[in-house]
């Protein structure tokens, strides 16, 4: 299944829009990896991303198939960390998926 797929039927993020954003800027990891939107998912791969001010790591138990009722959604992944980051800070310097910087040049 497409990881924005999963993302939207497990009721993990709302719309399938938001969940392509995530993906496409490269927000949304699989073990460890950034992924595309189109990346197939496995079951007991771990999801790392970003959501308003958190940032929820899940592993999938199981792929949906059609659409899932609310209350059936917490058996498709299980949640491993939900790390709350301040609302007054946002991602600043906290940010998890910014990338290294890099060290001045010497000109």
């Amino acid at each position: 299944m497409r990881l924005d797929a999963f993302l939207k039927k497990s009721l993990l993020i709302k719309r399938r829009e938001l969940a392509n954003q995530l993906c496409d800027e490269g927000m949304v990891r699989v073990n460890g990896v950034p992924r595309k939107a189109s990346h197939e998912l496995k079951v007991q791969d771990e999801l790392e991303f970003p959501l308003y001010n958190r940032v929820l790591k899940v592993r999938v138990l199981s792929l949906p198939e059609g659409n899932v009722k609310k209350a059936d959604q917490w058996s498709l992944f299980e949640v491993l960390e939900d790390k709350r980051l301040p609302l007054d800070l946002g991602y600043g310097d906290e940010d998890p998926f910014s990338p290294p910087s890099k060290p001045p040049r010497n000109h």
